[in-house]
């Protein structure tokens, strides 16, 4: 009794302390997040649902009590997951799933790996090496959430979680960018207390100009666009689907504030990725949606106050703006790097040798890794994509037969429509390949595709 007396005094004695020196807010957030964690140690769904939170709404925070080290929140999340799969799987509670999408992924990895050994860029224990340990596991993601997220219920359940936390992003950013630039930038430079970064780069406008860009708590407009385009996309398919699993009401409330911060984040690739991921999956149950896309683009191609969105999109697609061009010099640079280095590519850090930062970039998921980690590896992470696709074509090819035999929920057709549009996406940025928290975002999503797929 007098141990817990005195603890519990202890710990008030530090919680009080921290707040006066540090931030009442912080402190509380930090034991806010130790009972989630613990929680989530014994809860399988909590443990998912915090990894998604954290990816959704605060992906590069880090520990704010460092003791050494300064690990992330999506760092600690990652390991939570994997620790209570390993838990569970040791205990017999949960299956141990590979499927042919886990194993191209374990293969491509693995090459991932060898490459990075072998690349001419310097091995050494720093920020490249820890950042390219992160890839990794957000890529391996799959298998654990795979078996922890294994019927259908529960896939449900983390859907509609991942859609709760997209509008709150949604509504952040849109709350950021309705407030005076100075109060945005005041509250964006307060994150620094997480290890978010300051300066003039906290606020986000289009090249050229003095158009701010919605960009949220995710750093990056992109990166915020990336987000959007997978919760507008599982919103999306349950709106037109015959039997939503939540009233249509909430769905068009969902909608409206991800549309709107989606359009205001100038994200041109994310754009595409929804409206061709909707059309693509969706649409081909729906016919409906294709109707209202064409009335759609032809409102907004009237429509003057359209006119600053549209001329942006065409812009991009004719690579008439310096971001476009620059795509197109980016490619070159990657075909030319793949040329020099055509087995373990240059590295996945900022460059070595002829080869330094402004070279290594490229707008496109498939030639990152060509880039970065040689052909091999690119061929296998296209084989990635090619397993996912034979896995859930057959299940798809079901659903879209079921049209006028049962009605549809649109779950598993917005899992679909996510993955299709994240891949339209892939083709003019990289972020689902480079970044680790939209990395376990893609990843995560296309176990949940894999597990509700069963119920097809």
């Amino acid at each position: 009794m007098n141990l817990a007396v005195g603890t519990g005094a202890m710990l008030a004695l530090v919680v009080g302390w921290l707040s006066a020196h540090r931030s009442p807010l912080l402190v509380g957030g930090a034991i806010g997040g130790l009972t989630i964690g613990a929680l989530a140690l014994r809860r399988a769904l909590v443990a998912v649902g915090l990894l998604l939170g954290v990816v959704a709404l605060l992906p590069f925070a880090v520990v704010p009590l460092r003791v050494g080290i300064a690990p992330t929140l999506l760092d600690l999340a990652t390991a939570v997951v994997a620790l209570v799969w390993l838990a569970r799987a040791a205990a017999g509670r949960s299956p141990a799933r590979l499927t042919g999408v886990g194993a191209a992924l374990l293969a491509w990895c693995g090459a991932m790996v060898v490459a990075y050994v072998f690349s001419p860029e310097r091995l050494a224990p720093d920020e490249t090496a820890r950042t390219f340990a992160k890839l990794v596991a957000a890529h391996l993601l799959f298998v654990p959430v795979l078996n922890l997220v294994d019927r259908p219920s529960r896939v449900r359940v983390i859907t509609g979680w991942l859609v709760v936390v997209g509008v709150a992003q949604a509504l952040i950013g849109l709350a950021l960018y309705a407030a005076p630039r100075s109060l945005a930038y005041r509250l964006l430079s307060s994150l620094a207390e997480v290890g978010y970064p300051t300066g003039d780069s906290v606020l986000r406008y289009r090249p050229d100009s003095e158009i701010l860009r919605a960009i949220g708590t995710a750093i990056d407009p992109n990166m915020l666009g990336a987000l959007l385009l997978v919760t507008g996309a599982l919103v999306g398919a349950q709106l037109v689907a015959e039997r939503p699993r939540v009233p249509r009401i909430w769905l068009v409330a969902a909608a409206g504030p991800i549309a709107l911060c989606l359009l205001l984040s100038e994200s041109r690739g994310s754009w595409l990725g929804l409206v061709g991921g909707l059309l693509l999956t969706v649409g081909v149950r729906y016919r409906r949606l294709w109707a209202a896309a064409a009335a759609l683009g032809a409102v907004a191609a009237f429509t003057p106050a359209a006119q600053r969105f549209t001329a942006h999109l065409f812009s991009g697609l004719r690579a008439q703006d310096r971001a476009a061009s620059m795509r197109l010099g980016e490619i070159e640079n990657a075909f030319s790097t793949m040329a020099h280095h055509p087995l373990f590519g240059a590295g996945w850090g900022r460059g070595s040798g002829a080869f330094d930062l402004d070279t290594l970039g490229v707008s496109n998921v498939v030639l990152t890794v060509g880039q970065r980690s040689g052909v091999p590896a690119m061929l296998l992470y296209v084989g990635c994509w090619a397993a996912l696709a034979v896995l859930l074509w057959p299940a798809l090819r079901r659903r879209m037969r079921s049209v006028s035999m049962s009605p549809d929920d649109g779950v598993f057709l917005g899992l679909c429509a996510a993955l299709v549009g994240a891949a339209i996406a892939g083709m003019v940025d990289h972020h689902f390949v480079r970044f680790p928290h939209l990395v376990s975002l893609l990843w995560a999503l296309a176990a949940l595709a894999v597990a509700q797929s069963a119920d097809t």
